[in-house]
């Protein structure tokens, strides 16, 4: 008995949609900027870039509130690299009484790419934090053995913040160009640039 070319078509569908309907669906990966995508984990469970060259200096600044503001520290001499910027929009430090301005103190944590912030009023949506590391990005050697090249470490990369008991919140972070990250700065405390172990 032979069978046909033309008889195999709807056999063929058929076995085909049974495969497709029994086949396991992965969920996607979340997006940039999805709350789904915060994890929070101890520090000892990730790396946190390491910053090469001379550290930026203590910055303190009274900005007036209403107004576009940014800040930017930079890197010590000979390069003047940018190391982070941060970003305050108009309506940032808006709200009933609100003082006709904010100091904001800025404190880099020695040997890594991570800040301090504090804020005599606290920021609300749109304040950012920028990281730039063009000159200064030093991989740990842990994280080169467990990623397997800085392509894809800085991949990994978030910017993390310091909740309260020790653990650390890797917010949704954005890179907007080539070795920069940002995220939102959305209240005084410890920021670093970091990849899960």
């Amino acid at each position: 008995m032979s069978i046909s070319p033309a008889s195999l078509i709807p056999a063929t569908a058929a076995l085909a949609l049974g495969l497709a309907c029994g086949r396991p669906t992965s969920s996607p990966a979340p997006a940039p900027g999805d709350p789904a995508a915060t994890r929070v984990l101890p520090l000892e469970q990730l790396f946190v870039l390491e910053m090469r060259g001379v550290p930026p200096e203590d910055t303190v600044v009274t900005l007036p509130t209403g107004a576009l503001r940014r800040i930017i520290l930079r890197h010590g001499p000979p390069d003047h690299t940018v190391f982070a910027e941060l970003t305050f929009p108009p309506e940032c430090f808006a709200g009933p009484g609100t003082p006709e301005s904010v100091t904001v103190e800025i404190r880099p944590r020695p040997g890594v790419y991570g800040i301090d912030v504090t804020s005599t009023v606290p920021p609300g949506p749109g304040a950012q934090v920028r990281f730039k590391y063009p000159v200064s990005f030093a991989a740990p050697v842990a994280a080169l053995a467990r990623y397997g090249s800085t392509a894809r470490l800085e991949r990994a990369l978030s910017i993390a913040t310091r909740l309260e008991g020790g653990k650390w919140r890797l917010l949704p972070s954005e890179r907007p160009a080539s070795d920069n990250l940002q995220a939102a700065l959305a209240a005084s405390g410890t920021y670093l640039v970091v990849a899960p172990r």
